[in-house]
């Protein structure tokens, strides 16, 4: 789901997720899925991202065309 839930923080949407994804990535320039996953648990530390939140979040990074996958399966910023 893409719009804010009245009912859910804020820091637990897919447009924040994704917002932490793309920003980690422009300022590491590529990681693999796990090691991604990882940096954006990190910078949330206060509460755990769920796997499920954060692919749609990748999701969504791909619909927008802003991140792609290499051959070796690292994710890069367009």
């Amino acid at each position: 789901m893409l719009l804010l839930d009245s009912n859910n923080a804020p820091t637990n949407t897919v447009y924040y997720i994704s917002a932490i994804a793309y920003g980690t990535l422009k300022r590491e320039g590529s990681l693999d899925l796990s090691a991604l996953y990882r940096k954006v648990s990190e910078y949330t530390a206060c509460k755990p991202v769920s796997f499920d939140f954060y692919m749609m979040a990748l999701d969504f990074l791909f619909l927008l065309d802003k991140v792609y996958v290499d051959r070796k399966g690292n994710l890069h910023v367009h």
